[in-house]
């Protein structure tokens, strides 16, 4: 088997590659000379953790994009779940220009557009890296793996791939229920590269199977401490957002369970910034520091309405929708989440547009820079990345049990986080309503951390933005971005021109709309 890449010796020999600034495209420089597999797999089997240099540079393309973050929109995963929150409903952003302003319109798919070619070209890069662990940590002669570093890496590796395909399928072809037999993606894996448009259901198989062997893997190594590597909670709450897509509810309680037992519940720290992988909830995130700080190409940047970027002094500020806020409990500590403060405005930045327009109720406060919250921070925009909370999974087993008919067990996933947001909370309600609630909460939960996107398009709501007085209705109007549907052709991204340049196997007339 070839290595997908050419390996470099930097990579290879010394993890001091990955820590660099994401303002050096670290990827992209040229080799000085390349490494065989034979080369490579001599170097592992002195010393097998050499390939952290590998899974660390993965995590980093997760992280910045890696070669392909060419802007301040476009900075790994965090970027393209920031732009599919601002193509529905729960996130309002009251400016037509600036960064992200024609995600929010609709209007930034097309097969030649920045987002799509590096968004595809950053989960494909992530795959390559995934492939690559595969390759170099699988023994050659087939036998188990036992040792608990191998097994930690290789988790790690199929669960990467899993992410990465539930991204690029649910980007690029409409949901699962609406026909597994849709055309999909290639699919790249450590034994095939399958070039054309795969089915959306082989794509599916694959993520299956890659979780699956994951776990396989992960199973009782138990939390990483750092929360920075995929530990088998984490990877059981992507295959039960990966689950949740085709159906199987049984299955996707079962691993939503698993997610929740990675972290323990802790409103008291819901209000802390959403900064540090050192939050109770966290499952999973990448850990920032001066030297790999994305400064102004980061999504605090683009969100923290108090700091010195796009969403704070900038002016280009990200509101919660108001019937989505308004929905809020004052008993919620949620509640706080949304709501000028001056206690958090420390540098004096200008509200003028957001109070004349009667907004200030939804200025969001959630995500604050670790700069500006926690004493003997060393600079801005060196907040963790939490990519995954143990939270969202309680909402998950929720909807899971109530698609599975159990409406009692529901209620008690559902009751059982909201008593930590709100002591007063108490929901007896059921059918109809009872999953109702599930998934409001749920939004209000999840609120600008990439989940709404796919929530709406498997299920099939109506984007309804005409509920909120907050959105910018006037310019999303001759969009026609107000009032539409999940599986609205626009909300899939085409097929980037540099894929149908390069791919023999996918044609023009194989194109989304």
């Amino acid at each position: 088997m070839k290595l997908n890449k050419f390996l470099k010796y930097g990579a290879l020999l010394s993890t001091a590659l990955i820590a660099t600034s994401c303002g050096e495209d670290y990827l992209d420089r040229q080799p000085e000379g390349d490494l065989s597999e034979e080369a490579v797999r001599d170097v592992m089997a002195k010393d097998p953790e050499q390939i952290t240099a590998f899974v660390n540079g993965a995590y980093m393309n997760l992280y910045n994009g890696g070669q392909y973050a060419t802007s301040h929109d476009v900075y790994g995963m965090y970027c393209w779940r920031l732009a599919t929150d601002l193509m529905v409903d729960d996130v309002a952003f009251t400016r037509n220009i600036q960064w992200f302003s024609f995600d929010y319109q609709l209007d930034n798919r097309l097969y030649n557009y920045r987002r799509v070619v590096a968004t595809w070209r950053e989960l494909y890069q992530v795959i390559d890296n995934a492939n690559n662990i595969i390759t170099l940590m699988n023994p050659t002669d087939g036998s188990a793996v036992t040792d608990k570093f191998n097994r930690q890496v290789l988790g790690e590796a199929y669960g990467m791939r899993a992410l990465c395909y539930y991204w690029l399928i649910n980007l690029w072809q409409q949901p699962y229920a609406e026909g597994r037999d849709q055309l999909g993606v290639p699919i790249k894996t450590e034994d095939e590269y399958l070039m054309g448009r795969n089915t959306v259901g082989a794509v599916y198989d694959v993520m299956i199977s890659d979780c699956e062997t994951a776990l396989g893997y992960l199973n009782g190594l138990g939390m990483p401490s750092n929360k920075t590597n995929l530990g088998e909670n984490a990877v059981a709450g992507i295959y039960a957002n990966i689950l949740m897509m085709t159906g199987d509810y049984a299955k996707a309680k079962e691993m939503a369970v698993k997610a929740t037992q990675g972290g323990a519940l802790n409103g008291a720290q819901l209000m802390d910034g959403m900064n540090s992988l050192s939050m109770d909830e966290a499952l999973w995130g990448y850990a920032v520091n001066s030297e790999t700080t994305c400064y102004y190409a980061c999504f605090g940047s683009h969100m923290d309405t108090y700091m010195i970027g796009y969403g704070g002094q900038v002016g280009y500020r990200k509101e919660g929708a108001q019937w989505l806020v308004d929905k809020i409990a004052d008993t919620d500590i949620r509640k706080g989440w949304f709501g000028y403060s001056d206690d958090y405005n420390l540098l004096g930045v200008d509200y003028s547009y957001e109070q004349n327009l009667g907004f200030l109720p939804y200025l969001q406060n959630k995500f604050r820079d670790v700069y500006l919250t926690t004493e003997g921070a060393t600079g801005p925009f060196e907040s963790d990345y939490i990519y995954m909370r143990t939270a969202e999974f309680y909402f998950v087993a929720a909807e899971a049990a109530y698609l599975q008919g159990n409406q009692s067990e529901a209620a008690q996933y559902l009751n059982q986080i909201m008593v930590t947001r709100d002591p007063a909370y108490s929901f007896t309600g059921t059918g109809e309503e009872l999953y109702n609630e599930i998934c409001i909460q749920k939004r209000i939960e999840t609120w600008g951390e990439g989940v709404r996107y796919n929530d709406a398009r498997r299920r099939g709501e109506q984007i309804q933005r005409n509920l909120s007085a907050n959105h910018a209705n006037a310019q999303l109007a001759p969009m026609n971005a107000v009032d539409y549907s999940s599986r609205d052709y626009r909300m899939i991204y085409q097929i980037p021109s540099v894929e149908l340049e390069n791919n023999s196997e996918i044609t023009n007339s194989e194109q989304n709309p």
